[in-house]
């Protein structure tokens, strides 16, 4: 029998949209090495109605169920007559969401788990963000995508909730908005979220509807009911200019997967020297007094997988050059697993940048 632990992990990973194969490995892990018929009901009455605003995937479950029933039919065990069943229907559903030629994007929810206990009564689901996400990146809808490094540091903001409680927050290339969600959850002040391509702030907007956060319009000082403000901005590192930053002065700024083309470096460390700019706001303090954290602000945190090391090198010489420190902190300040159920995610890939002026140091 399955315990309660695996099979939540399962219900989550399939709630994450995580990829076929690993959810399998979950579903093979949930019944002892086979997807036993008590695990194929588990899947039928906890994933079949889930969705996101009245909206899911009917290619995704399709995918899971097919390959379930596969497995299952070539080891010769038994497929439920309700997962046949179930099948069929999203067979139908995909085939009408075809012909609607509905768009190529795919609702996941990112449960983050309490960490605090290893036994299943201490796992308690402690953050969830609903997003939507593009599942075309072959189409250059890399904005809409969730990476690794947006996992990582959500991690690292809900593993340290104090660094940024009451905290100024600003994030470059924001994309689906997922550290946006956490950075609310323990507290920030304020979250300014921008990214440079139209779409993906536009269905950054979208997601923060979907986690029910107040969204400040740019054009309108009224705001929607929420327990804190989320700001979504278009954002252009080329051309911004100093003065369209100076009335943020935030405490704390953000990037996941941002070091990635050596052309919009220079333009990204430009953003970054005048955002850790602040004049005549010296004293503060990020963190407890004494602990690894405290530094003067701005600070600003980068987690990135370097998957061209020139392109990582050239970021490193840029922001010597401009006079900006660059530590590598991911073992010392390395976050709590919250996200044991998404097999595809490797946390070991990410690296995590601590970055202040010289002159703060």
């Amino acid at each position: 029998m399955a315990d309660a632990e695996q099979l939540l992990h399962l219900k989550l990973a399939f709630l994450a949209g995580e990829p076929p194969a690993c959810v399998l490995a979950l579903a093979r892990k949930a019944g002892g090495g086979s997807i036993t018929p008590h695990v194929q009901n588990f899947l039928l009455e906890n994933c079949t109605n889930t969705n996101v605003d009245g909206r899911q995937s009917s290619t995704y479950a399709t995918t899971i169920f097919k390959r379930i029933i596969s497995e299952v039919e070539l080891s010769s065990d038994v497929v439920i007559d309700g997962l046949y069943e179930e099948f069929a229907q999203r067979m139908l559903s995909k085939a009408k969401d075809s012909l609607l030629n509905r768009t190529d994007h795919i609702y996941k929810e990112i449960s983050f788990l309490s960490s605090t206990h290893d036994d299943v009564s201490s796992r308690l689901i402690s953050a969830v963000a609903r997003l939507s996400c593009s599942s075309n990146m072959l189409e250059g809808d890399t904005g809409c995508s969730l990476w690794p490094s947006s996992l990582f540091l959500s991690e690292f903001i809900l593993s340290y909730p104090k660094i940024f409680s009451t905290k100024c927050c600003f994030e470059l290339g924001s994309g689906v908005g997922l550290v946006g969600i956490c950075l609310n959850y323990v507290g920030a002040s304020k979250v300014i979220l921008t990214d440079g391509d139209t779409s993906t702030l536009n269905n950054m907007k979208e997601n923060m509807e979907l986690n029910n956060l107040c969204i400040e319009q740019e054009d309108s000082k009224v705001l929607k009911e929420s327990k804190n403000k989320v700001e979504c901005k278009y954002l252009s590192w080329e051309e911004v200019a100093e003065s369209d930053l100076s009335g943020y002065q935030p405490d704390i700024i953000l990037g996941a997967d941002i070091i990635y083309d050596p052309v919009c470096v220079p333009h990204l460390v430009r953003v970054l020297s005048m955002l850790l700019k602040r004049d005549g706001r010296g004293g503060e303090t990020n963190g407890k007094s004494g602990d690894e954290f405290e530094t003067e602000s701005p600070v600003a945190y980068i987690a990135t997988v370097v998957r061209n090391i020139e392109t990582f090198n050239c970021f490193t010489k840029a922001a010597a050059d401009a006079k900006l420190s660059a530590a590598n902190i991911s073992s010392s300040a390395a976050p709590s697993n919250f996200l044991p159920y998404m097999l595809s995610y490797d946390r070991s890939s990410v690296q995590l940048l601590k970055i202040t002026t010289l002159s703060y140091n």
